[in-house]
């Protein structure tokens, strides 16, 4: 039975569920914060430590995210980074037919590796 939890800060939810093989965590609402590091990074470092230690793929899903601001990029970018540079497995999906997730997540191509350690994948 997948574990799940749920957190919230103004317009934007991220629930993390976690079964056999990974850990996701499902990104929706709008991210419009000034500051989504302050509410994103908790979560997000320590689902990295989780799934490092327990040999799973972390998967941060944005396919049911209506919005996000610029700002929001710099935490993934921060996470990507840490997962590249360390021994961490992380997917991220995006909707590749939907505009601006498909302009900002191909940016984030440069965090894929040849292993397929780090995946940004775009879906219909």
């Amino acid at each position: 039975m997948p574990i799940s939890e749920s957190y919230v800060h103004d317009q934007l939810e991220l629930t993390s569920t976690e079964d056999e093989s990974s850990l996701t965590i499902r990104f929706s609402g709008k991210s419009i914060l000034r500051d989504p590091a302050e509410f994103m990074m908790p979560i997000l470092i320590t689902a990295l430590q989780s799934v490092t230690s327990s040999d799973k793929r972390l998967v941060l899903d944005f396919r049911e995210l209506a919005y996000m601001n610029s700002s929001t990029l710099t935490p993934i970018i921060k996470v990507l980074e840490k997962a590249r540079l360390g021994a961490s497995k992380v997917t991220a999906l995006y909707k590749k037919n939907v505009k601006w997730q498909s302009i900002s997540f191909s940016a984030l191509s440069i965090f894929k590796t040849p292993d397929a350690r780090i995946e940004i994948t775009g879906v219909e």
